[in-house]
């Protein structure tokens, strides 16, 4: 028996979104067959989203420290780390004050270790430093009004060997995204978890789909407002060798272009870390195109509204 896990919605939407599936399984259905159309949706998908804290997590802080042994060299680098993480984060909230590192260390809440070498003496390590929100905000100055987006659905295409994939396996993009702490972002992500239904519904065939019926239904299921598509296109160098990775921000229902940025991991091991920075690259391309009013809800998207006929059925 072939079960569907549709989104958590209530009323007409969930209808909405349980029509078109059930629609689109039918045309599959008679396209490939039953045992090609269970093959679809079967198989291991579906990485679910970190849940967002509101703490300040401050990402890439790199500490070279020694001391009397390890343990010790370790400890001041972690203190330096906690000293330039709190630096960084009141240069960008525009803050002031001066604490001491005790004050510092009290509105820590966690620190995770990026990369670390340690030496009987030595510690060199890239750090991320986490900040309670509550301790925090009255040094940070952190402005809890800041204008933040609409809900949009974030749809990661990867490209890699000539072919794209967002759901329909599990990608180290789909995780990059998934893993993203995006309390500090002004972009309501909206991120599919990317099992059951989300395989058929969002696949990279989809993205140049510029039909408004179709989007309209599908942000109806996902409860947002606009959908962006974060393209990541790997290239191997040679086995074993630097992995190299473009990532394009791309937006709207025509799959307007926003910006790139290249990366290169030294190799294969380092590329979750190369894309994880690709996510906050493109995190702030998208920031720069709200600032600019791109990302506001397409109003081609209203069902009310007078549209170009040849979109609708697009």
């Amino acid at each position: 028996m072939l079960l569907l896990q549709l989104p958590m919605l209530a009323g007409e939407s969930r209808k909405r979104v349980a029509l078109l599936v059930f629609g689109l399984l039918a045309a599959l259905a008679l396209g490939l067959g039953g045992k090609a159309l269970i093959a679809q949706i079967e198989g291991e998908r579906g990485i679910a989203p970190v849940a967002t804290t509101g703490d300040f997590e401050v990402t890439d802080i790199q500490v070279d420290e020694k001391g009397d042994n390890a343990e010790d060299a370790r400890t001041n680098g972690w203190k330096a780390a906690e000293r330039k993480a709190y630096e960084k984060l009141l240069a960008q909230n525009g803050g002031t004050g001066s604490l001491g590192d005790d004050a510092i260390e009290a509105m820590v809440s966690a620190i995770e270790v990026q990369h670390e070498e340690l030496a009987p003496h030595r510690y060199i390590a890239t750090l991320t430093v986490v900040f309670d929100r509550e301790r925090a905000g009255a040094y940070i100055g952190a402005s809890a009004g800041r204008a933040h987006s609409a809900p949009l659905l974030v749809v990661p295409v990867m490209e890699s060997g000539g072919a794209q994939s967002v759901f329909e396996t599990r990608t180290a993009w789909q995780r990059a995204w998934a893993e993203f702490h995006a309390d500090q972002s002004v972009i309501d992500y909206v991120r599919p978890n990317g099992g059951g239904a989300d395989s058929l519904l969002l696949t990279a065939g989809q993205i140049n789909r510029r039909s408004r019926t179709w989007w309209r239904s599908v942000l109806d299921g996902f409860n947002a407002s606009g959908v962006l598509m974060p393209v990541a296109r790997i290239e191997r160098q040679w086995p074993g060798g630097p992995v190299q990775v473009t990532f394009t921000a791309r937006y709207g229902p025509d799959n307007k272009y926003l910006g790139s940025a290249t990366l290169t991991a030294k190799d294969e091991a380092s590329l979750p870390q190369t894309l994880a920075a690709g996510v906050r690259r493109l995190d702030a391309f998208y920031a720069q195109a709200l600032g600019a009013g791109l990302l506001a809800p397409d109003p081609s998207l209203n069902v009310g509204t007078a549209i170009d006929p040849a979109l609708i059925d697009a």
